[in-house]
């Protein structure tokens, strides 16, 4: 998910679930959960978090491609190519950054959208990988939203060893953790409105 390319800032996220009024037992954020395993040149991603909002929120961002690169700090361009209630065609550019390592891309992905619970992903052309497919599914629990990813990537360029695996998870907590602090702001956003 490069709209899934760090530490996670925990107190805004925390002050804006104070608005929204969670429990302080679901607000104690550790982050995204994580796991990364490297199958020779491709990698499999699976994570998990919680996101302190309810569900039509959690949809409302992660299907908001344009606003992307307001909180994405990777993405300098997301754009919707082709619209349909139930796929969209989403273009992105950016540039993935490790420690002293950088990579720019530019994809080209088809969303299948099944409202408000799952979007599949699939690379269609780009730069960088070779290939990329991801589910993301979203269900209610108490207090918020259970975000679960699963995502199969190769790199066109093979990644170090050592580095490879631990960029890749770098890379997806950093957006998850974007991702659910833009979910925190809007919600929170709606709360002071009322």
């Amino acid at each position: 998910m490069l709209w899934i390319a760090g530490a996670l800032a925990v107190s805004p996220i925390l002050a804006a679930a104070e608005t929204y009024g969670v429990p302080l037992a679901v607000r104690t954020l550790a982050g995204p959960d994580v796991r990364v395993q490297r199958q020779g040149s491709a990698f499999s991603i699976d994570a998990v978090l919680h996101a302190p909002v309810p569900l039509a929120t959690a949809w409302e961002v992660l299907t908001d491609f344009e606003q992307m690169p307001r909180y994405q700090t990777n993405l300098s361009r997301s754009e919707v190519l082709e619209r349909s209630p139930q796929r969209l065609l989403v273009r992105q550019q950016g540039v993935a950054r490790f420690g002293p390592f950088s990579s720019a891309f530019d994809s080209v992905r088809e969303m299948q959208l099944a409202p408000p619970r799952s979007i599949r992903a699939r690379q269609v052309s780009g730069k960088v990988l070779r290939q990329m497919t991801s589910l993301m599914t979203l269900e209610p629990e108490e207090g918020g939203t259970r975000l679960s990813y699963h995502a199969d990537m190769e790199p066109e360029t093979s990644l170090p060893p050592l580095i490879g695996p631990a960029l890749v998870q770098h890379e997806t907590a950093e957006q998850f953790a974007a991702i659910v602090r833009e979910m925190v702001r809007r919600q929170g956003q709606r709360a002071a409105a009322k």
